[in-house]
């Protein structure tokens, strides 16, 4: 590559903090601007990172000429205009997972990315762990033979962000499932070579978190208006 593709940010607090490390790290890439509506952290987050264009508006950041990728950390239900929006610009998009909160507004982004002609990409990293590489790796050689059968489950973590975006659904646009689970799915349909469902069932339930006087290791008794 004869020049360094410039990297835009959007959503500077939570997730945000996994991801400059590995813009910083590529020699392909260079973090040049952050965007965030809340002034106060992005301030914090460009002094931390050295980084001088901070944009209040993230549309402004988009439509920086100067900028080739754009990195949207934000909560969930930001995602798809922020994404088409970047795309209509003539920008690459990495997004955090998940990518929407529903099949219609992924279905939107892909139809902005065929039309932009430009890359989208959503942060499922766990295909990119030694372990993860190195099963789906004996899988394709054939040596364990026909998967047939998976069950994956995943257990949330055990410390608390700074800012539980996810817990409050009107940002998140579901619960445990969306925020996590899309993880787990992605990797055991990619190691399976992602076969096409034939039916889908599921069970969601909140019958801990709506009961009073719940516990948190968190935060203690989890506030009410946690969904």
């Amino acid at each position: 590559m004869s020049h360094q593709l410039k990297v835009g940010l959007i959503g500077v607090a939570g997730i945000a903090r996994r991801h400059f490390p590995g813009w910083k790290e590529s020699p392909h890439t260079e973090l040049v601007a952050l965007g965030d509506i809340n002034p106060e952290i992005l301030k914090v987050r460009g002094e931390e990172q050295g980084i001088t264009q901070l944009y209040e508006n993230p549309e402004d950041l988009i439509n920086n000429p100067e900028i080739d990728i754009v990195d949207i950390c934000t909560p969930n239900r930001l995602h798809t205009p922020l994404v088409i929006a970047a795309l209509e610009a003539g920008k690459h998009v990495l997004c955090e997972k998940p990518l929407a909160a529903t099949p219609e507004e992924i279905e939107q982004m892909i139809a902005a990315r065929d039309k932009s002609g430009k890359m989208l990409m959503t942060a499922q990293h766990f295909r990119f762990s030694g372990e993860a590489e190195a099963l789906k790796a004996e899988i394709d050689t054939g040596v364990l033979g026909e998967i047939y059968h998976a069950r994956s489950w995943m257990l949330r973590r055990s410390w608390a962000p700074v800012t539980p975006g996810f817990l409050k659904k009107e940002l998140s646009g579901g619960g445990p499932c969306i925020d996590i689970g899309v993880h787990i799915l992605d990797l055991t349909l990619w190691m399976m070579g992602h076969p096409k469902p034939v039916s889908v069932s599921g069970v969601t339930q909140k019958k801990l978190a709506q009961q009073q006087g719940s516990f948190s290791s968190w935060f203690g008794t989890l506030p009410k208006e946690w969904d």
